[in-house]
């Protein structure tokens, strides 16, 4: 994790999207059957047709990908048996799990178990992945097709690159396309690549247009974003709100960075942010299109609160942001730049981890304690008993977590260039039937 710079540092507004709309004539007798049956089969190759145009990566954009996700870390010396620990991930609601290795125990627990699997290459083995070809296949052998029974969706290839290992920056690239290519020729198609990457790649941040990648990243983020808008695959974020609060308590409202509130804190251009985690995530989407890449979406690899050790770190906050968290993402609504996208996401982190090194606070990101209690009362299927509540430690609002409003409508696509990246058909017929995404 990397201590966020969100609230120090505008462009141009959003591009126009129009709704989807359909005029409907009523006509009397058997002709009125015979178009209705006309327009349901139109409708439906029209679906078929539309899938068709935009297929890559369709298991990775499947109903799994709406539920939850979870960051499995093992810096720990008390932590219960795999087996223990997924029964665990399964009774707190989650449908993902995010582990930062290959363990082979893990992995061979992870079978069968219905939870898609997120597996993750360390920084220090991107150079001879990059290097060979054979190296790469022997590494997706090893830790993707022996196990053909575990769910494995994502690998994410090096984790805060960017910032803790920049020399290796120029082979990340070469080592996750070398990756690809062996995927691809074993079948393995539904398998996503990415990597993990901190939020202070970002030069500027605020207000979320203003927001612009690094310069010095930017020669090696242009071909990773041009490899992820190919394949269709995401652009994997590590964002805590915590930090940016945590560094300027009383400049930031608490409520704005916990969800906690419904009134808009800042106006962008057309768009009203009500959370500081959906003005981060809109100022990457800035930088991104800043670079030509509109259609590249996000998922956030890890985002939480700690419950001790720092400003701000307790119970109450936590169990406040991520019941939030859990609220505002499951709820589908996006952020006001790319409305209606979700935005698969994996909370930090499972436990209390007690060897993990840095801060004080690097210990105290859990939900549960090693023994299998709660730290607090949450559910990764949003059903927790929590509300979420007022925060402690500066002022609340009613409320909860929610989205920010926009000037697009409900229901409207998000229009990425010359194409929607998510085509919200549950404003049609066919998508209240079918509930598809394209």
């Amino acid at each position: 994790m990397e201590v966020e710079r969100m609230w120090d540092d505008g462009q141009e507004g959003e591009e126009a999207a129009a709704p989807l709309r359909m005029l409907c004539r009523q006509q009397k007798g058997k002709k009125v059957v015979r178009r209705i049956h006309s327009t349901m089969s139109g409708l439906l190759t029209f679906a078929l047709f539309c899938t068709m145009l935009h297929p890559s990566h369709s298991e990775y954009a499947s109903e799994p990908l709406t539920k939850m996700g979870i960051n499995y870390g093992q810096v720990a010396n008390d932590l219960p048996s795999d087996a223990d620990a997924l029964t665990l991930i399964k009774s707190l609601g989650a449908g993902q799990v995010k582990i930062y290795n290959t363990d082979s125990g893990t992995l061979t627990a992870l079978a069968n178990t219905g939870l898609d699997v997120v597996i993750a290459v360390d920084n220090s083995l991107i150079p001879s992945l990059a290097a060979s070809a054979s190296t790469a296949d022997e590494w997706i052998v090893t830790n993707v097709v022996a196990y053909p029974s575990t769910s494995i969706t994502v690998i994410l290839v090096g984790n805060e690159v960017f910032s803790t290992d920049p020399g290796i920056l120029p082979q990340l690239v070469p080592a996750i396309q070398n990756l690809q290519t062996s995927l691809t020729n074993h079948g393995l198609t539904s398998v996503a690549l990415s990597t993990a990457c901190e939020l202070s790649i970002l030069s500027s941040s605020y207000p979320p247009s203003a927001g612009v990648f690094e310069q010095s990243a930017v020669s090696m983020l242009t071909p990773l974003l041009e490899f992820l808008d190919n394949t269709s695959s995401y652009l994997y974020i590590n964002a805590y709100p915590y930090f940016a609060w945590a560094s300027d308590p009383s400049g930031i409202p608490l409520d704005y960075a916990v969800f906690s509130t419904t009134s808009a804190l800042l106006t962008d251009s057309q768009y009203s942010y009500t959370n500081l985690l959906e003005a981060q995530l809109d100022a990457v989407y800035y930088a991104m299109e800043a670079l030509g890449y509109k259609n590249v979406r996000i998922a956030l690899s890890e985002s939480g609160w700690p419950t001790s050790g720092g400003t701000g770190a307790n119970t109450t906050n936590a169990e406040a942001y991520n019941n939030n968290l859990v609220k505002f993402i499951l709820s589908g609504v996006g952020t006001p730049k790319r409305p209606q996208v979700f935005v698969p996401t994996y909370v930090f982190a499972l436990f209390n981890e007690d060897l993990k090194p840095g801060a004080a606070t690097e210990q105290h990101w859990g939900l549960l304690y090693p023994n299998g209690t709660n730290v607090y009362s949450i559910s990764l299927a949003g059903s927790s008993s929590s509300s979420g509540g007022s925060p402690a430690g500066g002022p609340s609002s009613p409320g909860g977590g929610g989205g920010g409003s926009n000037s697009n409508p409900p229901g409207s696509p998000d229009v990425c260039g010359d194409r929607a990246s998510v085509l919200p058909l549950s404003v049609t017929f066919v998508g209240m039937l079918f509930n598809l995404r394209i």
